[in-house]
């Protein structure tokens, strides 16, 4: 059983006017969603930041890492669409799966026939709100939660009021960033129960809001599901903006 936030995917605008033109090989850093990259980390190329990439030409392969961080190769090209918006393509995309930076993975016993594993990311781990001129930096952070059975009997959890994920986020140094502390939970209608056989992965990916993390510091991401706060682990990041 897979499972993932949906994403509100949003490209920057791209005024490039005549720069457009050419292409350029790049590699790019980001999460597979069904027909395009999606970057938590904008690109900045030709003084535009970038925070979707289109799949386009060759895409044998790269739908298998659906919902996964990768590292993604390519020709970036732009082209205007019927209403005259630029659009960034990565065309003949060839991508490597990549562990987040800053993972963190646990190690869940409960009994001889009950393990599993939790691991825990935000990508990226350290960025800014802002630029150096202050102008907001198009960065969107996100917690990468995954649950894998690795026992021999299935893994159950009900959640009668369909709040799957628990997530708060606490500043862990004073700073600029006072006594910050966040919490809320990912709801999932028709979501009651859950079931992982051995092997079987649960995952989400959960967007950081500004608000949880406001000004630059040192925080902790807890992630959870709510209704078995064993399957949960703790994550650091900084905010240097």
């Amino acid at each position: 059983m897979t499972r993932s936030v949906v994403l509100l995917l949003v490209a920057w605008p791209l005024a490039l006017g005549a720069q457009a033109a050419g292409d350029t090989t790049i590699t790019a850093r980001g999460i597979v969603q069904s027909k395009g990259l999606f970057l938590p980390s904008p690109l900045l190329v030709r003084g535009v930041r970038i925070g979707w990439l289109d799949f386009d030409g060759d895409t044998h392969g790269i739908t298998t890492y659906e919902n996964r961080l990768v590292e993604a190769t390519g020709t970036l090209r732009f082209r205007t669409d019927t209403a005259g918006a630029v659009i960034a393509d990565l065309v003949d995309p060839r991508a490597k799966e990549r562990d987040p930076s800053g993972m963190v993975r646990r190690d869940v016993q409960l009994s001889f026939t009950q393990r599993a594993v939790v691991t825990l990311a935000v990508e990226p781990s350290r960025f800014a709100w802002r630029d150096s001129s202050s102008r907001a930096s198009g960065v969107r952070p996100m917690l990468l939660f995954t649950l894998v059975n690795h026992g021999d009997v299935p893994i159950q959890m009900s959640f009668p009021r369909y709040e799957v994920i628990c997530v708060r986020v606490r500043a862990v140094e004073t700073g600029g960033a006072g006594r910050s502390d966040t919490s809320w939970t990912v709801l999932m209608p028709g979501v009651r129960n859950i079931s992982l056989v051995m092997r079987q992965r649960f995952q989400e990916i959960v967007e950081l809001p500004p608000r949880a993390a406001p000004t630059a510091g040192r925080y902790r991401a807890r992630v959870e599901l709510c209704s078995g706060s064993t399957y949960g682990a703790d994550v650091f990041f900084d905010v240097t903006r």
